[in-house]
């Protein structure tokens, strides 16, 4: 009766190991970049309905306060914007020159493509119609992959 493993067994099971990591590691981090890209789509998707929602609930129509002007209309001074640092690939809200959130850095390695066309601020109006249309942000990963937030030509934003 033998006792042990094989030489010949042992360097099977390390081959067939191998081969399983070989197909497992690359998939691994193709799915944890994705995921990466993913989770940064969806929370600049999200910063940016906040900014909608609190610059339609603190827009007033103007009698006597403090004033601004949002695209040659008149609306109450509590317009908030996003403020992006495309080289320190970050983004933060402000209200009135002050900050209302922390700033964000993008995290994994995502970074703002060279195909993004906004502004360096976005604001909404009381209606909800964003000072940018027909524009793109670009996101993309240290593998290549790409996803987009698109404001349409009425303002709206539009996630890949």
């Amino acid at each position: 009766m033998q006792k042990g493993f094989a030489s010949l067994e042992i360097i099977l099971t390390v081959l067939i190991i191998a081969l399983l990591a070989t197909i497992a590691v690359p998939n691994a981090a193709r799915i944890l970049d994705k995921t990466a890209l993913d989770y940064e789509r969806k929370r600049l998707y999200s910063e940016l309905q906040f900014l909608r929602t609190f610059d339609r609930a603190a827009s007033v129509d103007a009698t006597g306060m403090d004033k601004y002007f949002f695209n040659g209309k008149k609306t109450v001074s509590s317009i908030a914007t996003m403020n992006f640092d495309f080289k320190a690939n970050s983004y933060q809200i402000f209200r009135k020159d002050k900050p209302l959130r922390e700033p964000h850095y993008l995290s994994y390695g995502v970074t703002f493509s060279d195909e993004t066309d906004v502004p360096k601020q976005i604001q909404f109006d009381a209606k909800g119609a964003s000072n940018v249309t027909s524009k793109t942000i670009v996101l993309k990963s240290p593998r290549g992959y790409k996803t987009k937030l698109r404001f349409d030509s009425v303002g709206r934003i539009r996630g890949d």
